[in-house]
């Protein structure tokens, strides 16, 4: 089964999302703070405040929430393998995310400490394959060497944000670029990046910023995540890393697995997920491997060939591709197509 996945913009404390209504084609694309597209989810989003709003689910074009089409049948949607390891859900959560201004610094639990203290079989790991950057475009990511848990605090404590971003590795990126954020590692997206999130499905995370770049308070508990401010501070992992270390460690590189198709995040990183990007000269196909697949069409236009049949693609197009399938045909019609394809 494929089922064609309507935009699905999740509320955030921090300004953008642009980039994400042109990239849809819309006319009238502007920042404001829905700078997130949920593309493949089946959990909520954490935003106090704002409990009663359904936030996060993905729906059908139909309107139908993917979590009832996925529980209707979970086996064949999903595979054997990942009903059995994780239930009658995803076991990845993918976004698009336009940032106009610099994200506050975060943290998200690793597995083991979501287990403990959320009592979720899933932490936050995530990867970021950057669509569009801006020039001066940047990240921060991970601990440099030497920084410990009371340096960190008392930054926390002064609110001395200059120091806190001093303290982390700051890293240009540019298109294509990928990068893989383990549990437990603080960072923060800065301005003028739009790119594709991959992670662990949980939307857990502790902020030592209490308000964003352009002055919005982020609420209390949306700082320690429901952990206190205390315990928060258990969330982080205080390894350090010289700078070519790091990115030896996280900056994923990509390989050529067969012609127009590039793995970028596989077990050379992670056993929680994994990214293709393909651009077909002509066509490609995907082997599903008994799992499903979310699709996300960033450029150039074309069709899905199926055992059901075709489909349009265009850019935004959205994809759930159930473990059904088997496999899948990516045909270009345009003069330069790229499709991201993300498994568990």
């Amino acid at each position: 089964m494929i089922v064609e996945l309507s935009s699905n913009r999740v509320y955030r404390t921090y300004l953008g999302g642009s980039r994400i209504d042109r990239l849809m084609g819309k006319s009238d694309a502007k920042d404001g703070h829905f700078p997130e597209e949920w593309v493949g989810s089946t959990i909520l989003a954490f935003n106090p405040g704002r409990e009663k709003l359904v936030e996060g689910l993905s729906r059908s074009k139909t309107g139908e929430l993917l979590l009832e089409i996925i529980r209707r049948d979970p086996v064949r949607l999903l595979g054997k393998e990942m009903v059995g390891k994780y239930g009658e859900t995803l076991s990845i959560l993918v976004k698009l995310l336009d940032s106009a201004e610099r994200l506050v610094i975060q943290a998200h639990p690793t597995a083991e400490f979501a287990s403990r203290y959320f009592h979720s079989q899933f932490g936050k790991t995530e990867s970021w394959y950057i669509l569009e950057a801006d020039e001066s475009a940047c990240v921060y990511l991970g601990f440099k060497s030497g920084i410990t848990r009371k340096q960190w605090m008392d930054c926390f404590e002064k609110q001395d944000i200059p120091r806190m971003l001093s303290l982390l590795h700051r890293i240009p990126v540019k298109p294509n670029d990928c990068l893989f954020v383990d549990g437990g590692v603080p960072h923060a997206i800065g301005g003028g990046c739009l790119l594709l999130e991959l992670q662990e499905p949980t939307d857990f995370m502790v902020v030592p910023e209490r308000k964003t770049p352009s002055g919005n308070i982020v609420p209390e508990a949306k700082l320690h995540g429901g952990l206190g401010f205390d315990r928060m501070f258990d969330c982080f992992i205080y390894n350090g890393y010289e700078y070519r270390e790091f990115l030896k460690k996280y900056k994923a590189e990509p390989v050529e697995i067969c012609t127009g198709v590039w793995s970028v995040i596989d077990k050379r990183l992670t056993d929680k997920f994994s990214l293709l990007v393909c651009k077909p000269a002509s066509s490609v196909t995907v082997n599903l491997h008994n799992r499903y697949a979310i699709v996300v069409i960033v450029e150039g236009s074309g069709e899905i060939l199926s055992g059901n049949g075709r489909l349009p693609l265009s850019p935004g197009t959205q994809l759930f591709i159930g473990a059904d399938e088997g496999f899948f045909v990516i045909h270009k019609e345009s003069d330069v197509m790229k499709v991201i394809v993300c498994r568990p």
